[in-house]
């Protein structure tokens, strides 16, 4: 490849005319701040100083964040959740880093024990390792992230809008109406759509480029609801025009906390770097982890490379960043990162908890943990719940809860052990069979069972017969179903795997197959007190605000594998009344009495898994629903043989 400055001094008229096409003419606009970039950098030199030690113009990483409800009030407490989820970015890095006036480097010498590398990134290679290359990339990405935390002065907080569309939601667990927040941006190397796009380009590979650019949106109004644009998604994204001017997705409420505001979590520059390592990488950090290139072309992770890095704040929290980065027209750029809180304020580690594998090992082989003995705290006031429950989102979302197993044989014994009822019944056994319903998923990998569910309603009779694979860890579920029930009978069969779910009616010979649904362990872990919130209303009645139940895969298997749990968080309407062994396995024999709902369920003492169950909900007026099931056979934790959906014989049905 020609070097730049031999083609800017040659004499070909092919040279010139490639350097007028790639490079245009400057506008008055961008000779102004040149002109002060230049000056400042020659004041600079006149005092004596090194640009290496100015960090006034330093940028930093940031992330993007969960959105927020559109109810009434929830705006100025959801708006905190918005602090590290997985993040998009990008690198540039090749032999050209930047041409841009814009792009300021970030001091790369914060750590005299790291050395940042000189050596230019080439793509030929399927192994990249740049530290300079990286301060480049973070620096252009500061630039990006810093006006969504509108703390600082690069927003307009006086000039607020904001627009709602329906998004699937991991708090909700389904689609939901949300609002996105903008404020107009101030800062001058970002007030164009023309200047964004620029930025976008330099630092991020195609489509996480365009996961940043909305649209132009000054032909709605302010409040515009988008819920039945299909196109939303091509309009309301992190940066949008409205009437000519920048507008930027807020993703936390101004005036926020130290720890969940810009300084907070992503001022590297402003950061101690402690450590950087470099690994390759063959799976992307996002959810979509299938990415095109501006052709439509599949973009191959082939030489997908993560740079981890360990920070430390000022006031001694670390914070960790993994920046994951793919070359793109010969330049390295950033594909995606992941940006959270290392250290809470005890100074614990945490790792983030990625379904079954927790630090390199999976959920059977993890350490034990302390059981949580249960509290159900009910908050007096709406507005305290809700800003509870936005406090342990941003938490859950910065990955700050690790989920440990108990040790099942310990608190086992003691149920098994337990001679009278108040003996069965001590806060610790009854702590310990509310711990496994919740997190039956992270205490068995695989599972094979079959049973029966009957059920009545008035004076219909109707029954289920059901065979079910599970695999947590290889995030795979079959579930075959034959039901009985007047003038009905249906057999569907279900497949989860390779991030797709199929349903397949075995009696009409259709099937539909979307690509997304919840499938697996929950990524990120909520501790068993903080799963339900309640609030008292101004009659002194208790009210649920919202909870953080796992979700795993689509609640299939919730009659025994992944049991709905929201009857027992108050432990005033349940109690253990015995034990039995059922297919050989030790279960605790649960009653539950809510007056809306009475139900008798065997737990299985080492999984959650419930293994049998007679319950009835209370109608007011109607008949009432009567279900039993009983499990007839079980396999825990045995090797699987998968059952893959042929289509042969079916007609696609799948909606489009």
């Amino acid at each position: 490849m020609k070097d730049e400055l031999d083609m800017i001094f040659s004499g070909k008229e092919k040279d010139i005319e490639t350097i007028s096409t790639r490079y245009k003419a400057v506008d008055d606009k961008r000779k102004e701040k040149i002109y002060e970039i230049s000056r400042r950098k020659y004041n600079i030199l006149k005092a004596g100083e090194s640009e290496e030690e100015r960090t006034d113009d330093g940028f930093t990483v940031s992330a993007e964040g969960v959105e927020r409800y559109n109810r009434p009030k929830l705006y100025r407490y959801f708006s905190a959740a918005a602090a590290a989820i997985v993040l998009f970015g990008g690198v540039c890095g090749g032999v050209l880093l930047s041409r841009s006036s814009k792009i300021q480097p970030m001091n790369p010498s914060s750590d005299p024990n790291v050395t940042a590398s000189t050596v230019e990134g080439t793509t030929d290679a399927l192994y990249f390792e740049d530290n300079a290359a990286v301060d480049k990339l973070l620096g252009n990405l500061e630039m990006i992230q810093r006006p969504q935390y509108p703390t600082i002065d690069c927003v307009d907080l006086s000039d607020e809008i904001y627009f709602n569309k329906d998004e699937f939601n991991d708090v909700a667990g389904d689609v939901v109406n949300l609002t996105k927040y903008y404020f107009a941006v101030t800062d001058e190397r970002l007030d164009s759509m023309t200047e964004v796009n620029d930025v976008l380009r330099e630092t991020f590979i195609y489509e996480t480029a365009n996961s940043y650019l909305g649209g132009d949106l000054s032909s709605h109004e302010v409040g515009f609801d988008f819920r039945d644009d299909s196109m939303a998604n091509k309009y309301v994204k992190t940066f949008i025009e409205y009437n000519g001017r920048v507008y930027v997705q807020s993703q936390c409420e101004p005036n926020a906390s130290y720890a969940y505001n810009f300084d907070g979590i992503y001022n590297f520059s402003g950061y101690k770097l402690v450590s950087s390592e470099f690994t390759n990488s063959g799976e992307l950090l996002t959810m979509n982890r299938v990415m095109y290139d501006e052709n439509s072309e599949h973009v191959s992770l082939e030489k997908l490379v993560t740079c981890k890095r360990v920070y430390e704040r000022p006031d001694g929290q670390r914070v960790t960043a993994d920046i994951q980065l793919l070359p793109e027209n010969d330049v390295w750029k950033i594909a995606a990162y992941n940006v959270k809180l290392q250290n809470d304020e005890n100074g614990t580690e945490h790792s983030e908890d990625k379904g079954p594998v927790l630090d390199g090992k999976t959920a059977a082989d993890a350490e034990t943990g302390d059981l949580q003995l249960h509290e159900n705290i009910i908050y007096p006031s709406y507005e305290e719940a809700a800003a509870a429950c936005a406090e342990i989102e941003n938490d859950r979302a910065r990955g700050v809860y690790s989920f440990n197993k108990v040790d099942v044989e310990k608190y086992a014994s003691k149920v098994l052990g337990a001679s009278g009822f108040d003996e069965l019944n001590t806060l610790e056994n009854k702590s310990y069979v509310y711990h496994l319903l919740l997190n039956s998923c992270r205490y068995f990998d695989t599972a094979e069972l079959t049973f029966t569910i009957n059920g009545t309603y008035g004076a219909d009779n109707w029954s289920k017969n059901e065979h079910c694979l599970a695999d947590n860890k290889g995030k795979y579920i079959y579930v075959d179903y034959e039901m009985d029930e007047p003038g009905y009978n249906n057999h569907l069969t279900l497949y989860s795997y390779d991030e797709r779910w199929i349903s397949a009616d075995n009696i009409s010979k259709t099937y539909s197959e979307a690509p997304y649904f919840e499938t697996g362990i929950p990524e990120n872990y909520v501790p068993d007190n903080y799963r339900y919130i309640d609030w008292y209303d101004s009659d002194g009645v208790i009210q649920n605000y919202g909870n953080y139940s796992d979700i795993v895969f689509g609640q299939l298997g919730q009659d025994c594998l992944y049991t709905n749990t929201s009857y027992i968080h108050n432990f005033d309407t349940w109690y253990i009344a015995g034990t039995e062994t059922i297919l050989g396995r030790q279960c605790a024999v649960i009653s539950i009495d809510n007056g809306y709902y009475t139900a008798e369920k065997y737990v299985d003492l080492r999984t959650g898994i419930v293994l049998k169950y007679s319950e009835r909900a209370i109608s007011s007026g109607d008949a009432d629903d009567i279900r039993s099931m009983e499990v007839s056979s079980i396999n825990i934790d045995q090797p699987l043989d998968y059952i893959y959906f042929d289509p042969t014989g079916y007609t696609d049905e799948s909606y489009n």
